[in-house]
């Protein structure tokens, strides 16, 4: 993501011109529900205007884990080197579906603030760090643009680790679509080979899977190259960014109207949703494969 927020492309005019929320901010559903520009210029800024709103308009969630000591040197095979963050900016009823991805994807199954994340551990899942923005409340006044991120434990957890995984969604509610951006190319092919093995793509066996993956454009807004990026400040510099369609991220709950029903309808088929498993585990599965054979030092190519 550059500097210039590709959410202002995306705005409810009637919400910009009033100064409130769109709808589906207001609902918790929304995709990049933000006005022509960030209010806030960094996550400091929004933090310290708005310090007495935490817990009810915003709050955060993150894991850092202790340094771990690796020795490899009697074993026949190679071992992962598991140092991959796991980050969604954007969480809460900004761009909905990113925090419980984020805490599927860094092996738990979607908790709620209240939860010891020791008791939704995915058992045989390596838990993995991640950290969370997430809007409770007015989502849209509270985008802050990736490149302007300083939040103190996610760049914590980003420079814990040699890689990261970011996770946005964006206004498109009648395609499936992933767009694959950021800094580290190997990681990207990783994640776009592995989309294909779990049927996240075009054409699909069946017409309702269909799922469009590209990597992002050089000259893409949204293409996640940028060096201040959340997604790239890790040890090696690179990270991938996975930009979610609406439509996509809707089709992975049973119902996708609030932070509440969407923990408890992740890849919960539905009448609204009949294939939310095949969408929400096939993602879910997917990128978790890929961190793995990019830790392994893996390449698709």
């Amino acid at each position: 993501m550059n500097n210039t927020s590709r959410r202002s492309l995306l705005a409810s005019a009637a919400a910009v011109a009033a100064g409130l929320p769109t709808l589906n901010a207001v609902m918790g559903n929304g995709a990049t529900p933000a006005a022509a520009a960030d209010q806030y210029t960094s996550n400091t800024d929004l933090y310290t205007r708005t310090a007495a709103k935490e817990g009810i308009d915003w709050m955060r969630r993150f894991r850092i884990g202790a340094p771990v000591q690796l020795t490899d040197n009697v074993r026949g095979t190679s071992s992962p080197v598991g140092s991959t963050a796991v980050i969604a900016p954007h969480g809460g009823g900004i761009e909905a579906g990113t925090s419980e991805l984020c805490l599927a994807v860094a092996g738990y199954t979607p908790f709620d603030a209240n939860t010891d994340p020791a008791d939704a551990a995915v058992s045989g899942e390596p838990q993995r760090d991640y950290w969370m923005f997430e809007a409770i409340a007015n989502s849209s006044a509270q985008h802050v643009t990736a490149t302007h991120c300083d939040d103190p434990a996610a760049l914590a957890v980003c420079a814990n680790n040699l890689y990261a995984v970011s996770l946005h969604g964006f206004d498109d509610t009648t395609t499936k679509k992933i767009i694959i951006g950021g800094r580290d190319e190997r990681l990207k092919r990783n994640l776009l080979a592995a989309f294909t093995k779990y049927g996240l793509t075009s054409p699909a066996a069946q017409t309702a899977w269909n799922v469009t993956v590209v990597f992002a454009g050089a000259t893409d807004p949204i293409n996640g190259d940028d060096p201040a990026n959340i997604a790239n400040r890790t040890r090696t510099g690179a990270g991938a960014q996975l930009e979610l369609s609406t439509a996509l991220r809707q089709a992975m709950f049973g119902d996708f109207s609030g932070a509440a029903k969407r923990r408890a309808t992740a890849g919960v088929p539905s009448t609204a949703s009949p294939d939310a498993d095949h969408f929400w585990n096939g993602f879910v599965g997917a990128v978790r494969e890929a961190v793995k054979n990019h830790e392994l030092g893996l390449d698709s190519l």
